[in-house]
């Protein structure tokens, strides 16, 4: 039975949570998805540039072809993705009231910022999908904090598992894509 006193493990926003990040694995790992033509040039000069210090059973070319086409470069992304969003939302209310105080501070800064802003808000409509694959992980993501926070765990405890489901996620994802 359960009273009230006790609580319940957050399986719906921890299910969301893989969902959202695996749903984003579901599109890095498309084939659909193109690949920034800069990638594997700027690949190919690296390799190039350390052709001495590498082995001869090394292949650049195809090193190159698999960040470019299995989207390497895009999961190295969302790894730090899931990284910088779990450290944000370790104490999201404090963090960001902080930084809009220190930000606005000069009507110069605030002009400059409404400028990036609506710069970011053409950029959101360019990338409308994507766009709302991070708005649906950012809302799971502060689900599952404050249900970490509701049950008590640490600000480092909720860190480390926000970012174990992510990386569960976002590889679960990825792997399913790969698969079909």
């Amino acid at each position: 039975m359960n009273t009230e006193s006790e609580k319940q493990f957050p399986w719906v926003s921890f299910g969301l949570l893989l969902v959202a990040y695996a749903s984003l694995g579901w599109l890095l790992a498309s084939p659909d998805l193109t690949s920034p033509a800069w990638l594997a040039s700027a690949c190919y000069q690296t390799f190039d540039l350390a052709r001495g210090t590498l082995s001869a059973t090394v292949q650049p070319r195809s090193i190159c072809r698999l960040i470019v086409k299995e989207n390497l470069f895009g999961a190295a992304l969302a790894f730090a993705w899931i990284i910088v969003a779990s450290i944000a939302f370790r104490s999201p209310l404090t963090s960001f009231s902080r930084f809009i105080v220190r930000w606005f501070k000069s009507d110069t800064v605030a002009f400059l910022s409404l400028c990036v802003i609506a710069g970011m808000l053409t950029l959101i409509l360019f990338w409308l999908k994507l766009f709302l694959h991070i708005t649906t992980i950012l809302a799971s993501e502060a689900l599952a904090r404050i249900d970490l926070q509701t049950l008590g765990f640490s600000t480092a405890q909720a860190f480390w598992i926000l970012v174990i489901l992510s990386s569960m996620g976002l590889g679960l994802g990825w792997v399913m894509r790969l698969a079909i």
